[in-house]
């Protein structure tokens, strides 16, 4: 029986401080991310705020799709508008937004006389979920035009037959979530009818409630494409499952555009995730808010990241670094990674060096002589004029360090040396203070590097390569005899 137009729908499963320095560079999925790479430095115990924007894909990025159709007499122009070229544009042009898409076709009519017409049925599958062009579009070409009886169809127990009860029908071959991460399932369902709704003496199963409750238990959305005339309940089915309704012309020319509508604006929760491992020990990363609940396809949301060094000076002369990925679907427990962020973090060296001086040989004998207020076990010092002293200086990570040596008026300073570098220094009240290079060819020739003249003893400090400076550390010498 021909019946006027009413509408075509579409029902869709869907699993979709202190800133030194911060560099952006791009490193996306299928969503994106702003910034999507942070490289900074913090200092022990410092930390530092980042604004971030993600950007979900247009549409799912892994997708399976099974066309539920009207297979009934008066659905047959949207039948033969969708067969041939229109099934092949559909698949292009969901592939070509997302590459992983799967396919599926499957058929309703409904329950025999007299609410069909005899050899009705109420939900047959024609090609199972598959990435074959082909084969989708086999599937679409086995749809016929036939039957029907009153107004009403099976809609309600055919969408519940292809989620899959576990009854023993062939549903649409979904692929599994705990296989396909983050897979987002698609149901098309198309008519031009109200819904048959159980009742007493009827064979249908389903309504609103348990069809809703079928839908949410494999994350199922749907989107309904409808002329106008239709009645709600295409419309409640959406609301309940985070999809959308979308406007379809009378013969449903323009499916393919009203699928590619209808995903765009499929809801999804966007959420972030540091797996064990991705961060590096003494590197925190945390994002405000946790998720962000029911996203348009193509919308941006914002987190707040804070990043954060812990305060352990071991951690000084390091690059921590700390993978945050962003995942788009159903939260927490089925979602795809849309884009992963890099944050490299550079911890300074803070920590100045520490010098010091020790008495050491003279350039022609194996004897230390003390040198003014020496530290040398039993050394009463004062008795040699001239100080032998070696040059000494540690840090907590640096191994390139420079010591100087001046004195109490700040002459020169003289350096850089470095460290295990022996010299002689020389207290010479009133001389004008320099530095000469010292050397002999007996004894332990070239043991002394430099003879340094000063108006006071001697004040040597160390400069490690990130800057940081040590205390003076005074090396006594007494004045040379009159």
């Amino acid at each position: 029986m021909k019946k006027p137009k009413i509408f075509l729908v579409f029902t869709i499963i869907i699993g979709m401080g202190m800133v030194f320095s911060n560099a952006v560079s791009v490193s996306r999925a299928n969503g994106q991310i702003e910034p999507p790479s942070v490289e900074g430095e913090l200092p022990p115990g410092g930390s530092m705020v980042v604004k971030k924007q993600i950007t979900t894909p247009e549409v799912p990025t892994v997708v399976d799709i099974c066309l539920l159709e009207d297979e009934t007499g008066s659905f047959w122009d949207d039948i033969d508008n969708l067969q041939g070229t229109t099934s092949s544009d559909i698949y292009d042009a969901i592939t070509a937004e997302s590459p992983d898409a799967q396919f599926a076709v499957a058929g309703f009519r409904d329950y025999e006389p007299p609410y069909g017409s005899p050899g009705d049925h109420v939900y047959r599958l024609l090609s199972t979920m598959s990435p074959d062009k082909d084969a989708w579009m086999n599937g679409v070409n086995a749809l016929t035009a036939a039957g029907g009886g009153d107004w009403p169809e099976a809609q309600y127990d055919a969408i519940v037959a292809a989620t899959g009860p576990g009854d023993g029908t062939p549903d649409c071959g979904w692929r599994d979530p705990a296989i396909t991460p983050g897979v987002q399932r698609v149901l098309v369902v198309a008519t031009d009818a109200t819904f048959h709704l159980p009742g007493v003496g009827k064979p249908h199963v389903n309504n609103a409630t348990s069809t809703i409750a079928a839908l949410q238990a494999q994350n199922i959305v749907v989107i309904g494409l409808k002329a106008t005339g239709t009645d709600s309940e295409l419309d409640v089915l959406a609301a309940a499952t985070r999809g959308s309704v979308q406007p379809l012309s009378p013969d449903g020319a323009n499916i393919a555009e009203a699928i590619l509508n209808g995903l765009k604006e499929v809801t999804t929760d966007v959420w972030w995730n540091i797996k064990e491992g991705d961060c590096d020990e003494g590197l925190s990363v945390t994002l405000d808010p946790i998720v962000h609940k029911d996203v348009l396809g193509g919308a941006t949301v914002d987190f707040t990241e804070t990043i954060a060094v812990d305060d352990d000076p071991e951690l000084q002369g390091k690059t921590l670094e700390c993978i945050v990925t962003f995942i788009a679907n159903s939260y927490p427990e089925e979602g795809k990674p849309i884009g992963r962020q890099k944050i490299s973090i550079y911890v300074p060296d803070t920590t100045p060096p520490e010098a010091s001086c020790v008495e050491t040989v003279n350039p022609h004998g194996k004897k230390i002589p003390p040198a003014g207020s020496t530290t040398l076990p039993g050394s009463k010092g004062g008795k040699n004029e001239d100080g032998f002293y070696e040059l000494l200086a540690v840090d907590n990570v640096n191994e390139t360090l420079e010591i100087f040596v001046t004195d109490k008026y700040g002459a020169g300073p003289f350096g850089p040396f470095a460290p295990g570098d022996k010299v002689k220094i020389t207290e010479s009240p009133g001389a004008t203070p320099k530095l000469k290079p010292m050397g002999s060819a007996k004894g332990q020739a070239g043991a002394i590097s430099a003879h340094i003249m000063l108006n006071s003893d001697a004040i040597i400090y160390a400069i490690d390569t990130s800057g940081n400076e040590s205390d003076n550390v005074s090396c006594f010498v007494p004045p040379p005899p009159k």
